[in-house]
C-alpha cells in the first residue's frame, strides 16, 4: 500500500467497480476484504479502504464470477496477501497494487485443480519469472487456517483443471 494515499469511501468503490454496496458489505463481513482504513461492523457504519482493498474486492468478484464459495474466495485473498509480502521482499520500490495498475510488473493467479495457488510474476523487476505457490485444499476443508507461499522451480504439467486471473487487468480497471 502507498502511504501517500487516503482513504477511498465504499461509495467510490462502488462507483469504479459497479456493483451494489450490498454486494461489497457481505465480502467485508465475511472477512474476504479487510478494510486497511476503518475496519466497522454493521450496517450504517462508515467503511473506508486502500487501494490495496479496492485491488482485492476487483479480484474477490472476478473469483465469484466463477461462483467460488465465499470462504474459497477469502482463502484466495489472504494468500495473496502473502504472494504481495513476498514480491515486496523480491522487488525494492514495489507499490503493490498500483506496479501492476502501471504496468511494470505481470502477474497472474493461477488455481489449479481447486488445490494449489501460483502467483506468475513476469517483467524487468524479476531476473526471470518468479513462481510463487501455496496449497489451499486442507484449508479450504478447515484442516489449516493459513497456507504457507513457497518458491516454486516450475508450473504444475500434469493437471485437469486450471482457473486462470490476469492480476494487472483487474488492477488497471479497478485502479483508474
Amino acid at each position: 500500500m502507498s502511504t501517500s494515499e487516503g482513504p477511498i469511501t465504499l461509495k467510490e468503490v462502488q462507483l469504479r467497480l459497479a456493483v451494489p454496496q450490498h454486494v461489497l458489505i457481505h465480502l467485508c463481513e465475511k472477512r474476504v476484504v479487510e478494510p486497511d482504513f476503518a475496519e466497522t461492523a454493521g450496517r450504517g457504519k462508515r467503511r473506508e479502504f486502500s487501494e490495496r482493498n479496492v485491488f482485492e474486492f476487483g479480484v474477490a468478484l472476478a473469483l465469484r464470477r466463477f461462483e467460488l464459495p465465499v470462504s474459497t474466495t477469502g482463502l484466495v485473498i489472504r494468500v495473496l496477501r502473502g504472494f504481495a509480502r513476498s514480491l515486496g521482499r523480491a522487488v525494492p520500490n514495489l507499490e503493490f497494487p498500483r506496479s501492476l495498475a502501471e504496468g511494470r510488473l505481470g502477474l497472474e493467479l493461477l488455481v489449479y485443480e481447486g488445490d494449489q495457488l501460483v502467483l506468475v510474476g513476469s517483467g524487468p523487476s524479476f531476473g526471470r519469472q518468479l513462481l510463487l505457490g501455496a496449497r489451499i485444499g486442507a484449508a479450504v476443508r478447515g484442516a489449516d487456517a493459513t497456507p504457507r507461499v513457497a518458491k516454486l522451480d516450475g508450473l504444475p504439467e500434469q493437471y485437469e483443471a486450471r482457473l486462470q486471473v490476469d492480476l494487472c487487468e483487474i488492477a488497471r480497471k479497478v485502479l483508474k
